[in-house]
This record gives C-alpha cells, sequence and structure tokens, in this order.
C-alpha cells in the first residue's frame, strides 16, 4: 500500500471541498514566510531561518492540497501527497519534495532538540528553491 493511502486510511488525509481561495491564502502565507526567511538569512539567524523556510515550504504545498479539496493533519502526509498526485504524474519536479521532507526534518530537529543543533545547509539555495516553489505552485493552483 501506497504510504499516501495509508495517510488517507488513518484520516492523516481527508477528502473535502475544493477551495482556490483557501489555497491563494496557503501561497499569500507562504511569501509571507519567505519573506520573513529571508531577512532571518540575512541576520545570520540560521535557526530561525529553517523554520522560517519550512513553513513557506509547508504552506505552498498546502495550497495544492487546499485546490484539490484535501484537509491534511499530517506534515508528513503533505509530502505524500504531492509527491503521488504531482511528481509521479509528471506535474512537479521531484526535488521540491525532496527539500520539503528534508526541510521537515531540518525544522524538527531545530524546534525540538535539546542540543545545539548546527544548520550546514546552505539556505541561500533553500531560499531560491523554495522561491520557485512558490512559483509552481501558483501556477498549479490556477
Amino acid at each position: 500500500m501506497a504510504e499516501v493511502e495509508r495517510c488517507f486510511n488513518k484520516g492523516l488525509l481527508q477528502k473535502r471541498g475544493p477551495s482556490i481561495d483557501l489555497a491563494r491564502k496557503s501561497i499569500r502565507q507562504a511569501d509571507i514566510f519567505l519573506k520573513d526567511a529571508g531577512k532571518l538569512i540575512d541576520s545570520d539567524m540560521t535557526r530561525m531561518s529553517v523554520l522560517a523556510l519550512y513553513n513557506a515550504f509547508f504552506h505552498a504545498a498546502r495550497a495544492l492540497l487546499f485546490k484539490d479539496g484535501i484537509k491534511e493533519r499530517s506534515h508528513f502526509c503533505v509530502a505524500r501527497y504531492v509527491e503521488s498526485e504531482y511528481v509521479l504524474n509528471n506535474r512537479l519536479d521531484k526535488k521540491f519534495v525532496l527539500f520539503l521532507d528534508s526541510l521537515r526534518d531540518m525544522r524538527h530537529n531545530t524546534q525540538y532538540s535539546l542540543d545545539f543543533v548546527e544548520v550546514d545547509e546552505d539556505l541561500n539555495i533553500i531560499y531560491n528553491t523554495c522561491l520557485e516553489f512558490i512559483g509552481e505552485m501558483e501556477k498549479l493552483i490556477e
């Protein structure tokens, strides 16, 4: 059974009515978080940058779920849905889901670790990839 099917079976993804309005609002949230991430990167606030970058990626991805009428209750399942419905159908480059998964793990470690977490990744690359991802989401929701 595919991961996305498990997400639906466990109620972590649920079918609802589609909403382009909510999809657009989610893209706006992604834009706001990305703008904040840029300021945080420029200020060398790496750990907070990771949180803002992840939120930008998450809200951009979530826009597709709103468009498709899917309610999410799991960040992992958001990525699985995007992968299943958009990457595997050649509507989106797989690199975006890989970045989303990687950032989710980084965000989790940054937010919940009781030890100091060093961020070794180039945040400017992640920022630019997120900017590209948001652009792709805008095309897909219209």
